[in-house]
């Protein structure tokens, strides 16, 4: 009977395991989308100098702020693992989380402005990654 029951529930597991890893990674993959098709976007088109200046700001602000998102998860996976991390490289990580919320919150005001490719997923990823720098805060615990 176990047998029959760990195949499934392994598989459910791994599922699971996937699409967390897929929403955990996916600013990367719309941001590299992003940058990736932002020539293209302006080749032949008409846009305006300050909405083309507004989005590049708002994708290198958002990209900015996506290495802290990183960073935090890479962390996380550390401590899940037990593995050590030297205290200089979290303490990058939490100031870099700190940069990162201004960084995000500029990215959005620049992308309400700006206009290029792909820009609500860029709104929602930024989104995405402005709410985890937020609600998870410093990673360093004084005692």
């Amino acid at each position: 009977m176990y047998d029959l029951l760990s195949k499934p529930m392994n598989m459910l597991y791994a599922l699971g395991i996937s699409l967390a890893a897929l929403i955990l990674l996916s600013p990367i993959l719309v941001f590299g989308l992003a940058w990736a098709k932002i020539n293209l976007f302006y080749y032949g088109k008409q846009v305006q100098r300050r909405q083309r200046v507004s989005y590049m700001v708002a994708l290198v602000a958002g990209s900015a702020s996506t290495l802290a998102y990183l960073g935090y998860w890479g962390w996380r996976v550390c401590q899940m693992y037990h593995a050590t991390i030297p205290f200089v490289a979290l303490l990058t990580i939490e100031r870099l989380m700190y940069v990162s919320r201004a960084l995000s919150i500029a990215a959005i005001v620049c992308l309400l402005i700006g206009r290029g490719p792909y820009r609500a997923l860029v709104v929602l990823a930024t989104l995405w990654v402005m709410f985890q720098v937020w609600v998870h805060g410093g990673i360093i615990h004084w005692a």
